[in-house]
């Protein structure tokens, strides 16, 4: 049954950037906000690149708000590919969460054989489960590879960027997807959905 109750992403963290890199406060049994830890500004980055927060989307868009704050404030200068997994990893979290407030939540099976709430993406051809950590891999491959593949690592990746940035608008404060980029990751999703019923499983999905 479809569930559209409670957002998945949900966290009772406090996340702020300081000289000593990425402090995530959390609320103690007396109501307080108390240091859990502090993260240092690349394994920030890594640990969202590689799906830590993935169970807890609110947490690592607090966390991507910090580091940004954190470079405006001269703490962190990130490489090109540090910015690239950022906004890689946004583009990815603000479809995630747009497709929740849409189509909801499945329960899937998980391998302990317990449930893990998945998100339901609704599309042309039919519905999938939908995962932030595929969801990154899928753009990487459709977007970064070709632009890197045709114009060398660093421009391909600067384009990329850029890209990055033109699948997302900002209303009102908040980032959501923007025209261009629900076209592409309808595409996206809708030709693997397609493939799958096809085909079967294939690799990955293409953006055409």
């Amino acid at each position: 049954m479809r569930d559209t109750t409670k957002q998945p992403s949900a966290s009772v963290h406090h996340v702020e950037a300081t000289k000593r890199g990425i402090q995530i406060l959390k609320l103690n049994p007396q109501g307080l906000y108390e240091e859990a830890e502090v993260i240092g500004f690349s394994d920030a980055i890594t640990r969202l690149d590689h799906g830590g927060f993935d169970k807890h989307l609110s947490t690592g868009l607090r966390i991507l708000a910090a580091l940004k704050d954190a470079e405006v404030k001269n703490h962190f200068i990130p490489t090109v590919e540090q910015q690239l997994i950022g906004w890689r990893w946004l583009v990815s979290t603000v479809f995630i969460n747009e497709q929740w407030k849409a189509n909801g939540t499945v329960g899937v099976e998980n391998e302990e054989g317990g449930i893990d709430m998945a998100i339901i993406y609704s599309g042309e051809y039919g519905a999938m489960c939908i995962y932030p950590g595929p969801t990154r891999t899928s753009l990487a491959i459709n977007v970064e590879g070709p632009a890197i593949g045709k114009y060398g690592t660093e421009t391909g990746m600067s384009l990329s960027i850029q890209f990055y940035k033109e699948m997302l608008d900002i209303n009102n404060g908040i980032f959501q997807i923007s025209a261009m980029g629900l076209e592409g990751l309808t595409i996206l999703y809708d030709g693997f959905i397609k493939q799958i019923q096809d085909n079967g499983l294939p690799v990955q999905p293409t953006m055409h």
